[in-house]
């Protein structure tokens, strides 16, 4: 078999290491120098730290002629995933979308979109500690006194750090760390910055949901959650048992 991944998401490595160990040859495609580091030397995997648009990907598919191409991008990068399946399509190429679990919480405020979450920020008084990663940062200056207000929590990557800067985010209000993260640090993390609100993507376990959650429980704060739009696809178990029932196929 040969598979094409996109996303270094935790997901993306799962299935990655899933495929190295049961001796299946994989190109994985990442956005981020950041994500390769955690994927060096995995046999029969190749890492490519590169972005290709969908002119690209249509010629990849067309030279390595995949057995199936793996969606395990961000929920929230919808232009990659769209390129993506453009790309099977016009390629006839197999596409499987990797998908989280939705988690609803009784203790969290849901929003439809980040328009709909910032206007709700734009009525209310109080810090806030922004967990959503450096590519919607933009948006969130729209908040009144936002560089004073939010405080932003990205992954130690120069870019992201840069972006902040040029937003206009205070120095003192940047948090660079790696996730995912206890509940006790982020309940640190609220206390310290005094923030009333955490504001967070919709995700799975994986990406220390519960634990943003809780912290907030804990700590009184409110959890503001972005909801993703909804996806057909197979979760990280499903397709791993679906590349397991395929290798059995082919042993018997």
């Amino acid at each position: 078999m040969n598979i094409c991944i996109f996303g270094g998401t935790t997901e993306g490595r799962k299935l990655a290491e899933f495929l190295s160990e049961n001796n299946i040859k994989a190109d994985l495609f990442i956005a981020t120098e950041y994500g390769q580091q955690f994927l060096k030397n995995i046999s029969n995997i190749s890492v490519y730290q590169k972005r290709i648009d969908e002119k690209e990907m249509i010629n990849l598919f067309l030279e390595k002629k995949y057995d199936c191409v793996v969606d395990a991008t961000h929920p929230f990068a919808r232009l990659v995933s769209h390129n993506i399946v453009k790309a099977t399509l016009v390629s006839g190429t197999r596409y499987v979308r990797v998908i989280r679990n939705s988690m609803e919480n009784k203790d969290c405020i849901y929003f439809q979109s980040f328009s709909e979450c910032i206007d709700y920020l734009k009525n209310k008084e109080g810090n806030i500690l922004l967990a959503t990663g450096s590519k919607d940062l933009d948006k969130f200056t729209a908040v009144e006194n936002y560089s004073e207000r939010i405080y932003v929590r990205i992954l130690p990557m120069e870019s992201s750090l840069k972006r902040c800067i040029e937003l206009g985010y205070e120095n003192k209000n940047i948090i660079c760390m790696q996730g995912p993260f206890s509940t006790e640090l982020n309940a640190a993390m609220i206390k310290s910055t005094n923030s009333k609100f955490l504001v967070t993507k919709e995700s799975s376990d994986s990406g220390g949901f519960d634990e943003k959650v809780q912290s907030c429980v804990n700590t009184g704060a409110k959890c503001l959650v972005i909801r993703k739009q909804y996806e057909d696809g197979l979760t990280l178990d499903e397709i791993m048992n679906f590349f397991k029932k395929t290798i059995m196929e082919q042993a018997g």
